[in-house]
């Protein structure tokens, strides 16, 4: 039973972290100081076929973090084991009675967006004040509608391009900036917490609040059990981390436009997988970069920007037409008929394919959990294209295996490749893996590094087909007849 009167519940999902959080730091405010915070582990989100032990593992971490985190500002996080419809209604009835407000941030994906509203419906019911906040993206899919759409329907955007000039144009606007600006004060609490200087600002702990916490905390559990099915190193996580990194790419991000595209020289941000979680956001990274709207994209800044805007974009195209998490995007591609070459499937997934390009990304992939985006282009585009597999297998798989897998980006890039996505590449670009190659590790430096088998392989030979190597497989297909095989299967849903 609760020791103590009124009190405030933050609710957290992908949004681990206290810097510029919105709703947590608004419930503290109403609460003076007597907030808790929640996580449910939700058996839906457990239990998907693309479950990732070494995305999970990253999640934990970061929980890990944030639980530090509040216990050093005075509260704590309560790790539940069920989903949330169930996991309130119990909570309440340990306490004895409900807390007087609870606080979360938007999501956006389908199954989020049905049960923020049945849980909202539900706190509501039981009188309790419910804070909601925008969080990880700046400007929110319901934020943006198409000029005069003809139906309810037609308000999404669909090309990247003119979503982009409506993002910048609103981004320009006072409102919207005061969103960036806002961001000073959580690098500034972060900082303090870099120096071990934070004051406690929480006046309300589980214990105060729980005769056995333990009992009903989960999280050691979770930690203990899972930890035992990884199969990656696991990099740091939390908020502190990411700031690091942020840091890092402070001195990268005006050469980010010319090396971007070299996975040798990692010139990328690696923030995807803090995004995931919610251990940064678009709009903290937008203000500690001083990234501005740009007219024509010309800086490596303004570069950078753009990327960050694909992000949004993904998520806007997943709010706004749900389906394409189960579907193509363009209706005409829905029926394409794939070979689905299983075989072929797995000698991708092996890094075995014979093109060393590709061999590099998947075997970066399953050593490290990462995958440099060029080369997840790459990838993509051979196995949509080349191999004739349906992208939802390689979606699939990403999802496994990817520490930074996020739904409406990953839908979004595999889309792309395969264009069946919105604003895809056209159907007939198709990607020469020998040619991307020379092009973008023209020394092989990245290929050897994950192909050490070819680690004395003359350099020019690397981007041409190699046969008769002791231990490196020859190609398993012709890029050249398979692109032909390619156009046509793609002809063949066209409707002129």
């Amino acid at each position: 039973m609760s020791k103590v009167g009124p009190f405030g519940i933050h609710w957290f999902r992908r949004d681990l972290r206290v810097a510029g959080n919105e709703a947590l730091l608004e419930n503290l405010k109403a609460t003076q100081g007597r907030t808790v915070g929640v996580f449910c582990f939700d058996k839906e989100f457990l239990s998907r076929d693309d479950f990732s032990v070494n995305r999970f593992q990253f999640f934990i971490n970061t929980m890990a973090e944030l639980k530090k985190e509040l216990v050093a500002l005075g509260s704590d996080l309560l790790v539940l084991d069920i989903g949330p419809q169930d996991a309130f209604p119990k909570l309440f009835k340990e306490l004895g009675h409900e807390p007087s407000v609870i606080s979360f941030n938007r999501d956006y994906e389908p199954f989020a967006v049905k049960r923020d509203a049945q849980m909202k419906e539900l706190f509501l019911e039981q009188g309790i004040d419910v804070i909601t906040k925008r969080d990880h993206l700046l400007i929110e899919p319901h934020e943006l509608t198409k000029p005069k759409p003809k139906t309810p329907l037609d308000e999404g955007y669909k090309v990247y391009t003119p979503f982009s000039k409506t993002w910048l144009k609103m981004y320009s606007q006072p409102d919207f900036f005061k969103r960036v600006k806002s961001q000073k004060s959580g690098f500034e609490y972060l900082k303090k917490v870099k120096e071990n200087n934070v004051e406690r600002v929480f006046s309300l702990s589980w214990s105060d609040l729980l005769e056995d916490v333990a009992r009903l905390d989960v999280f050691d559990t979770y930690q203990n059990q899972n930890q035992k099915h990884v199969s990656v190193e696991i990099p740091k996580a939390g908020s502190l981390q990411a700031l690091q990194l942020l840091d890092d790419f402070v001195s990268k991000i005006d050469s980010y436009g010319d090396n971007r595209d070299f996975p040798r020289l990692k010139a990328t941000s690696k923030l995807s997988m803090f995004l995931k979680n919610g251990s940064i956001t678009v709009p903290q990274i937008i203000y500690y970069l001083k990234l501005k709207p740009y007219a024509k994209k010309t800086t490596g800044r303004d570069i950078y920007l753009s990327e960050l805007i694909w992000r949004e974009f993904y998520y806007h195209v997943l709010a706004r037409f749900p389906y394409v998490e189960k579907e193509a995007f363009i209706e005409k591609y829905r029926d394409i008929k794939w070979e689905n070459n299983s075989s072929y499937f797995e000698s991708w997934k092996e890094g075995k394919t014979g093109f060393p390009i590709v061999d590099a990304g998947m075997r970066e992939l399953k050593k490290t959990g990462w995958m440099h985006n060029r080369v997840r282009m790459i990838v993509a585009s051979f196995l949509t294209k080349d191999l004739l597999i349906d992208w939802k297998w390689g979606e699939k798989y990403f999802m496994e295996v990817l520490l930074d897998g996020d739904l409406a980006p990953n839908n979004g890039g595999w889309q792309w490749a395969a264009s069946t996505g919105c604003d895809p590449q056209p159907y007939f670009r198709i990607f020469n893996p020998w040619l991307q190659s020379k092009r973008f590790d023209p020394q092989g430096e990245y290929i050897k590094t994950y192909i050490p088998e070819l680690e004395g392989y003359d350099i020019k030979k690397l981007h041409e087909p190699i046969l008769g190597h002791d231990t490196y497989p020859e190609p398993i297909i012709d890029h050249k007849a398979q692109k032909e095989k390619a156009l046509a299967m793609y002809k063949a849903c066209r409707v002129d």
